[in-house]
């Protein structure tokens, strides 16, 4: 396998925009809920690691079960490097890599279970994310909504599951913070499946937008997370200073107006390629996307600092 095949796997900025962003804020939550004295800091930089070698091993996995519908799409046109398609790496060299790191992340999930329990319950939920998502008797990305039951489920509880660890207790707060999270990371997910349309329809790859290709689905979804941001605002006056509190209201605005207002223009993107209007939605789509993935990672990131300076 060629070296530059485990960064390709790796995929930077989608994995910065989850599983990166979700240990950062995660993290900063231990840090709040804890009082600024982050109470396991070992165990918590271990769910850390596991939560980001999840993300990496889905790659290769999705890319063994999708490697004939990959060759055919325009992937050179959405800047995103498959391996198995540009040769650098075979299929067998992509599941002995899957086999070596799901080894790694099971071993770390036992010591963690072995430390609190109750962690069995989300560390359950993530390997059947990981294979069901790509397996090829269930084939969840094969299916509509996997935005709402994997993408946004993942990112949340990746993020609580971190706090919990850390500071030995979940609050409401901490819960619709994550839940919040887990619908602006998902953003550019709903993106992606829009952007990768046409390949999919002619594949008959049943994703929300291929099942409902008139929805405002890309626009909708981070709508709908608003609405998480507008619930979880008495708790956080409870919590946070009068400056913190404006800063969180100011930041969730335009973070979400910024992802509805691109996740429209995706939508009319694909609108006009079903009405024969425009061709090669795949390049225009993936710039939105990436707009949506660095709106994201800033989300997570002011979060983070205004819980930081919270547990102060």
């Amino acid at each position: 396998m060629d070296a530059s095949s485990l960064l390709d796997f790796a995929r930077i900025k989608p994995l910065a925009a989850w599983s990166l962003s979700s240990a950062i804020l995660g993290g900063s939550l231990a840090f709040f809920l804890s009082g600024g004295r982050i109470a396991e800091p070992w165990p918590m930089a271990a769910a850390m690691v596991c939560v980001v070698l999840m993300q990496y091993v889905s790659h290769p996995l999705n890319d063994i079960t999708d490697r004939e519908l990959d060759a055919r799409a325009a992937i050179a046109a959405t800047g995103r490097k498959k391996p198995l398609v540009n040769g650098s790496a075979t299929v067998g060299e992509a599941r002995m890599l899957s086999v070596a790191i799901m080894a790694v992340i099971l071993l770390i999930m036992a010591g963690l279970v072995a430390f609190r329990p109750v962690l069995i319950i989300p560390a359950s939920y993530g390997v059947f994310a990981v294979l069901g998502y790509s397996h090829s008797g269930l084939r969840l990305s094969y299916r509509p909504f996997t935005e709402l039951y994997l993408a946004v489920p993942v990112n949340t509880i990746a993020v609580l599951a971190i706090a919990y660890i850390g500071a030995g207790t979940i609050t409401t707060l901490s819960v619709l913070v994550a839940l919040a999270f887990g619908f602006t990371a998902s953003s550019l997910f709903v993106s992606m499946m829009s952007m990768d349309y046409a390949t999919d329809r002619e594949d008959r790859k049943e994703t929300t937008v291929v099942r409902y290709p008139r929805s405002r689905w890309c626009a909708a979804f981070p709508a709908i997370g608003s609405i998480v941001f507008i619930v979880s605002m008495p708790f956080a006056a409870a919590s946070l200073s009068i400056g913190a509190l404006i800063s969180m209201a100011a930041l969730s605005v335009m973070t979400f107006t910024v992802l509805i207002i691109i996740g429209t223009r995706v939508d009319r993107l694909r609108f006009d390629h079903l009405d024969g209007l425009s061709e090669g939605i795949e390049a225009r789509s993936n710039g939105l996307r990436l707009k949506q993935l660095y709106t994201s990672v800033l989300y997570a990131v002011g979060l983070s600092v205004i819980f930081l300076q919270q547990g102060v």
